[in-house]
């Protein structure tokens, strides 16, 4: 595949920037409005007008996105969106030794990959419920600002708005990509608790998983990136859904900043993994009993101080270090 140069980069940033307004200070809105309208009249006018459209924005030429991945099959507007499990499964095959996580990490590289998918009619001629249209019900985004928003997000990513993030969390198939490539990491590291299809399964069906796994990862608590750390915390999760139904966001949350907050003084290369399968179901646990705790407080505001579980896990009754 051909580097991406920071030339390139540039570029697509001023694009992406002119689109949008996030910077009202310096901004005209009325070109900002120009410029949204004439991306939506390429999308209403099917995949020849908006690849054209794209082209010119992005400055490709007519084999500039040739590195593309080939989607294996046409998508609806639906499947788009949010792909099934085994739809995601058969993408993320397809991509496994084709695309590599440097690529995969630059909204750019997916952005000239959606350039040639459109060209190529893989999201059909009808654009707008697909790249416009709000996730889940399908109804028009209420502004143009919120559609374009949308439509950036979908095609690989806002970092200027979203942060790095974007790219892993807002492109429904840069995701596919990156739930199957952290599933696999995860079973090769989970010494045979955890099957990739299992690990990508939780990826999936969660968004609070991945959510926590995925963006945490990138935003705030990066210790959650060794591989035997993530695959601890989805089988924990795995085991979670199959005794109560699973964790909510704020649990899922908690638990991983609880495991992270030991992760440099502990060195998670230097521990093994049934202590750490021990270490991350002590903080589901201790996550899940958190509400309950604050609720049984004599003053809500502060609630009764908890044992740390990783002290009660080695046998001291110490509090969190």
């Amino acid at each position: 595949m051909k580097p991406i140069t920071p030339q390139d980069e540039q570029r697509f940033s001023d694009w992406q920037r002119g689109l949008t307004l996030w910077n009202k200070r310096d901004q005209s809105p009325t070109e900002v409005a120009d410029r949204q309208r004439e991306l939506r009249d390429a999308v209403h006018g099917g995949s020849a007008a908006l690849a054209a459209y794209l082209r010119s924005e992005l400055g490709l030429t007519e084999d500039g996105a040739a590195d593309a991945p080939t989607l294996p099959l046409p998508l609806d507007p639906s499947e788009f969106r949010d792909p099934p499990f085994q739809l995601e499964r058969q993408i993320f095959e397809a991509w496994r030794t084709v695309v590599k996580a440097r690529f995969a990490s630059q909204s750019l590289f997916w952005t000239r990959s959606h350039a040639a998918w459109i060209e190529q009619g893989y999201l059909g001629e009808q654009l707008a419920p697909a790249l416009l249209g709000a996730l889940q019900s399908g109804k028009p985004m209420s502004t143009d600002e919120a559609a374009t928003r949308n439509l950036l997000r979908r095609l690989g990513g806002l970092p200027h708005v979203r942060g790095k993030v974007s790219v892993i969390q807002d492109c429904p198939l840069s995701r596919c990509w990156w739930r199957g490539q952290i599933a696999a990491s995860a079973a090769s590291a989970s010494h045979g608790e955890l099957d990739e299809e299992t690990a990508h399964r939780v990826l999936h069906t969660s968004n609070d998983a991945w959510d926590r796994l995925a963006g945490d990862s990138v935003k705030r608590i990066t210790a959650i990136n060794h591989p035997s750390v993530r695959a601890a915390i989805i089988c924990q999760y795995r085991n979670a859904s199959r005794e109560t139904g699973g964790l909510d966001s704020h649990e899922m949350q908690d638990a991983v900043r609880l495991l992270a907050r030991h992760g440099p003084p502990l060195v998670f290369d230097t521990v093994d993994w049934s202590e750490l399968l021990e270490m991350s179901a002590a903080a589901v646990t201790e996550a899940r009993e958190a509400p309950a705790q604050a609720a049984n407080s004599p003053n809500p505001a502060t609630p009764t101080k908890r044992p740390g579980w990783l002290s009660r896990l080695r046998g001291s009754a110490g509090p969190d270090p």
